[in-house]
């Protein structure tokens, strides 16, 4: 009986930091106790009961949480605006001091902004957390093709009044600079705010969101069934006719964090608080980051091989591009030989020559695409580099036609290209020290 006497029962400090870090990563506590066991070598050497470990746990939370749940994190964000001047945090309270709305941007999240704000998206995976409040990520795609995070929140509820206060905070938080695209899960809310708060914006809703409703709702009698009605007087925010000219950087769907909401998941199944919930996000979005890091020692770093025999105009596209980006282009250029010039038509003023082009085993279909000489401009039907922002197999045809050795600069979206980030504030980015670089790179080439 002596082990179990309080006063021989201690959880010593290497069993705490092992404990917390087992429950951080979503551990139960039995299991948890079962392994702490196991590692002593049994109930009779580990020194403390289920109750004792518990109860040190508890305490830990306590003294993390000292004012409350909110205070702590109120007080967490004070911390890391002293690391971090640039770090962006604003909330408001209701009527009886309780957390309403929350935002948040780090310095690195917001020189983001700068370079890829163009196009965001609104990622609502995870709507519920310990208070019931839903949780919104505002994402963006970058240059390597993956997601970004520019800013969450945590807001009251999913009212037009709450993504409106999302919406001017989030622009006062990027110095007023409005996106040119915006994609939603479809919230009619959320709709009624972007429309006022950032109303130049052209608006598409979530691909993902569309078809998952779409297999809900439809069976059988589609001419009148109310959801088909319903979502046919919007489709100028679906219906890729109305999209294709404009730019969305490629995103369709707003579920686009799925390591963040890994995360999160874990966090939110455990019932924690909003510090430990705004710790997994920073997880998640750190994670993110040292992808990028690889990303861009591969693009900075390596050279990517070619495919064509257009060696010239394919080493351009290697020397501006990133990997991603490269990769994108190169698939275009191997389905240019699909193509050949059926015709070709010389424009009065002889400035403007327009090609007929025909594809492979579809002659009876055609593509004009005319060339400006004088701006070294290439307009294609399908308007894929203003949708996409990278040329198209078409206009690569007629380059390669035109003998061009390089990319005119009317077919380079700066957004893809290595040196984007250059022109973006230098903030310090205190998540990303000198030795993560340095495992970044090494891990890039392993």
């Amino acid at each position: 009986m002596t082990p179990f006497m309080h006063s021989n029962r201690v959880v010593s400090k290497v069993d705490i930091d092992e404990a917390t870090i087992l429950k951080e990563v979503g551990v139960g506590r039995s299991q948890v106790i079962n392994y702490l066991t196991q590692q002593a070598g049994g109930y009779h050497n580990v020194g403390f009961t289920h109750k004792d470990l518990y109860n040190v746990l508890q305490r830990g939370k306590a003294k993390e949480i000292v004012n409350g749940d909110v205070n702590a994190l109120i007080a967490y964000f004070v911390y890391k605006n002293y690391d971090d001047p640039e770090f962006f945090m604003t909330y408001s309270v209701d009527e009886s001091g309780a957390l309403h709305n929350l935002i948040w941007s780090d310095s690195t999240s917001r020189s983001y902004y700068t370079c890829f704000g163009d196009v965001i998206a609104f990622d609502t995976t995870y709507k519920d957390n310990l208070y019931g409040q839903p949780i919104m990520s505002i994402v963006g795609v970058n240059y390597h093709h993956n997601t970004i995070v520019f800013a969450t929140t945590i807001i009251a509820d999913e009212t037009s009044q709450s993504f409106k206060w999302v919406l001017q905070n989030f622009l006062e938080a990027m110095m007023n600079k409005s996106p040119i695209s915006v994609v939603t899960d479809g919230d009619m809310p959320m709709q009624r705010a972007i429309k006022y708060d950032i109303p130049y914006a052209k608006h598409r809703l979530c691909s993902w969101h569309l078809s998952r409703n779409a297999q809900a709702n439809i069976e059988f009698n589609v001419k009148k069934n109310p959801w088909v009605i319903e979502n046919g007087n919007t489709r100028h925010l679906w219906a890729q006719a109305y999209l294709t000219d404009h730019f969305f950087a490629n995103i369709r769907s707003t579920q686009r964090c799925e390591s963040m909401n890994a995360s999160l998941a874990i966090v939110l199944k455990h019932n924690k608080t909003y510090l430990d919930v705004v710790r997994a996000i920073e997880d998640g979005i750190s994670r993110m980051r040292m992808n990028e890091l690889k990303a861009d020692y591969l693009s900075s770093q390596t050279n990517p091989f070619q495919i064509t025999k257009l060696v010239e105009l394919e080493s351009h596209a290697a020397e501006i591009f990133t990997r991603e980006s490269f990769r994108a282009f190169q698939d275009e250029l191997q389905r240019e030989t699909l193509y050949r010039i059926e015709k070709e038509i010389q424009s009065l003023s002889d400035e403007c020559q327009h090609y007929i082009l025909t594809k492979y085993k579809e002659k009876n279909r055609t593509f004009e695409i005319s060339f400006y000489s004088r701006m070294k401009t290439l307009i294609c039907p399908y308007k894929k580099f203003k949708t996409v922002g990278l040329p198209c197999r078409h206009q690569l045809h007629i380059l390669k036609h035109l003998d061009y050795t390089y990319l005119p600069v009317t077919l380079i979206q700066s957004r893809w290209t290595k040196d984007t980030k250059a022109s973006a504030p230098n903030y310090f980015d205190l998540n990303m020290p000198p030795e993560v670089m340095q495992m970044a790179r090494f891990d890039a080439l392993c």
